[in-house]
C-alpha cells in the first residue's frame, strides 16, 4: 500500500510503527456554525481511509479532535448574545459553552446522518488545557518559547526545519511577516501558544496568568496523549498545511517528540466554481443537502468520483449524475434478488469470469494512495458485467445464480468500504401544505430582497419534493406533481 506523504511530496510505502496497526489523528471541527458539505468531504475521506485499512486487516485507532474554545466561537457567542439581547444577564463564558455544545451536537447529528463512523477518541480542547500548559512549560524550558506580558509565543528561529511541510523558505516567509498592533512577539512568524484573557472571555489559570491556549498547541498535546509522541498518519484539509500543521510540527519537534510519519491532506471543495461563503449565499450545509436529496450516498458518490487530494466543484448536475450512479446499483441488486429467489435453475455447461477479479482491481486502486475513482470504476464494471450476464439469457444455471449471488455479496462488501448503502433506495417525503406555504413565503421575501439565488434554490428544493410552483400576478400557486 502506498500513501502520498505531504511532508516528502511523494508516494511512500505504508509501513506502520507497529505491524498490523494504524494510528491516525485527524483535525476535527471548530464548533461555531452548522457543518457544511466541505466539512462533510474531509470527514468522509478519512472515514473511507479508516474503513479501507480495517478491510485490509489493520487494527485502527482513529482520533479526531474538537476545538471548543477559539476566537471564532467567542465571537459567535457575542453575536448570539446580541441577537437574543441577553448580554446583561448571560456571562460570555457561559455563552461560549452553549455555542460550542450546540454546534458540536449539530456536527455529531450530521456525521451520523451521513453514516460516518464515530472516532475511537474525540478529545476536546477544553479538556486538555492542563496538558497544554505542561507542554508549553517544556517548550519554554527548552528555549523554544518565551512569555510576554501574559502571552506565550513559539520562537520560530529556534525551529531549524520550519517550512518543510509547506515547502517554504523561512527567510522568504519572514520578509512578508508583520507584527500586528497589540502583539508582543519578537518575530513576525512567531505564533501564540497561550493568550492572555480579555475582558469576559473564558480563561484558565496558568503560570503566565489567566488565559487560554492558542489553536496550534491543541493538536500537539492531544495527539501525543491519545496516540503517543509518534504515530502513523496525521490528516486534515489542504488549507491546514500552513500555518496549522507547520506549527504543530515545530511545537512537537521543539519539545523533542518525533510526531507524525505520514501527512495526508484532502483537496478543498468549491460550489459552482466559487468559494463557499455564507455572505454570498454560495453555501450548502449538510442539513440543506440531506433535506433536498435525502440520500447521503449521492454526496458520497460525488466525493468518490475525484481523488481525495484533488479539488472538487459541487454542482447540481454532478449530484444528478451521482443519483443515476446509485440507481445503477439499486436496480441491479433488485434484479439479482429476483432471479436468485424466483427462478428455478436450468442445466448448461459454461464457465464464467470470477467476481473476485473485480475485487483485485478495487484493491489495486485503493492500495495506490486510496484512488477511489478507479476503485469505484471497478465496481461499475462489475455492474456492467452482471447486467450483460442477466440480459444474455432468460434462464440461469445454478452456477450462474451462484455467480450473481457472489456479485451481489461483493458489491455490498466493497460498498461498505465506502460507507454506501447500495441496496437501500431512499425516497424523500413530500412536505405538508404548511411547510410548502412557509417555503413559498421565504422565497417571496428572497425575491423582494433581490436574492434570486436563494429564491431559485427554494424552488429547486420544492421541485425535488414533488411540488410545482406557478408564479402569477396575484401570487405564487403550487401543485403536487402527478
Amino acid at each position: 500500500m502506498k500513501i502520498y506523504n505531504s511532508l516528502t511530496r511523494r508516494k511512500e510505502e505504508f509501513v506502520p510503527l507497529k505491524k498490523g496497526e494504524a494510528r491516525i489523528y485527524v483535525c476535527g471541527p471548530t464548533v461555531y456554525d452548522e457543518p457544511h458539505i466541505g466539512h462533510g468531504r474531509s470527514a468522509y475521506i478519512f472515514d473511507v481511509i479508516r474503513r479501507y485499512l480495517v478491510y485490509r486487516g489493520y487494527k485502527v485507532k482513529f482520533v479526531r479532535n474538537v476545538t471548543d474554545v477559539d476566537d471564532k466561537i467567542i465571537e459567535k457567542a457575542r453575536s448570539e448574545n446580541r441577537k437574543t439581547r441577553r448580554t446583561e444577564n448571560r456571562d460570555l463564558r457561559e455563552a461560549v459553552k452553549e455555542v460550542s455544545k450546540k454546534y458540536l451536537d449539530a456536527y455529531h447529528e450530521d456525521m451520523a446522518a451521513l453514516g460516518i463512523a464515530k472516532p475511537d477518541k474525540e478529545p476536546k480542547a477544553t479538556g486538555y488545557v492542563p496538558k497544554m500548559i505542561k507542554f508549553i512549560e517544556d517548550l519554554i524550558q527548552k528555549g523554544r518559547a518565551y512569555a510576554a506580558d501574559g502571552d506565550v509565543y513559539f520562537d520560530i528561529k529556534s525551529s531549524k526545519g520550519y517550512g518543510k511541510l509547506s515547502n517554504q523558505s523561512i527567510d522568504k516567509m519572514e520578509i512578508g511577516a508583520r507584527i500586528a498592533p497589540g502583539e508582543k512577539k519578537r518575530g513576525g512568524l512567531d505564533f501564540a501558544l497561550w493568550k492572555a484573557a480579555k475582558e469576559g472571555e473564558p480563561y484558565w489559570e496558568s503560570p503566565w496568568g489567566r488565559g487560554r491556549p492558542g489553536w496550534h498547541i491543541e493538536c500537539s498535546a492531544m495527539s501525543s496523549d491519545t496516540l503517543g509522541d509518534e504515530f502513523d498518519i496525521h490528516g486534515g484539509g489542504l488549507d491546514l498545511i500552513f500555518p496549522h500543521h507547520e506549527n504543530e510540527i515545530a511545537q512537537s519537534e521543539g519539545a523533542g517528540k518525533p510526531f507524525a510519519r505520514y501527512w495526508m491532506h484532502n483537496g478543498l471543495l468549491t460550489i459552482r466554481a466559487g468559494k463557499m461563503a455564507k455572505s454570498t449565499g454560495n453555501f450548502i450545509t449538510i442539513k440543506d443537502f440531506l433535506s433536498r436529496y435525502h440520500d447521503p450516498d449521492y454526496l458520497k458518490l460525488f466525493f468518490l468520483g475525484a481523488h481525495y487530494r484533488s479539488p472538487i466543484d459541487y454542482t447540481d448536475d454532478k449530484i444528478g449524475e451521482a443519483k443515476k450512479a446509485k440507481n445503477r446499483f439499486v436496480i441491479l441488486l433488485k434484479k439479482i434478488d429476483s432471479i436468485v429467489s424466483n427462478q428455478k435453475p436450468v442445466t448448461r455447461n459454461q464457465k464464467r469470469k470470477s467476481p473476485e477479479d473485480f475485487r483485485e482491481r478495487f484493491e489495486e486502486a485503493m492500495d495506490d494512495d486510496f484512488n477511489t475513482s478507479l476503485a469505484l470504476a471497478a465496481m461499475f464494471d462489475l455492474v456492467t458485467y452482471a447486467n450483460k450476464l442477466i440480459h444474455s439469457k432468460d434462464k440461469f444455471t445454478q452456477n450462474e445464480k451462484e455467480t450473481l449471488t457472489g456479485i451481489r455479496r461483493l458489491l455490498l462488501e466493497l460498498g461498505s468500504v465506502f460507507g454506501l448503502q447500495l441496496s437501500k433506495e431512499v425516497v424523500g417525503t413530500r412536505p405538508d401544505a404548511r411547510q410548502i406555504k412557509g417555503m413559498i413565503a421565504e422565497r417571496d421575501e428572497a425575491r423582494l430582497n433581490k436574492d434570486f439565488k436563494r429564491a431559485d434554490e427554494i424552488r429547486r428544493q420544492l421541485s425535488d419534493k414533488g411540488v410545482i410552483l406557478e408564479d402569477a400576478k396575484d401570487g405564487t400557486r403550487w401543485r403536487i406533481k402527478s
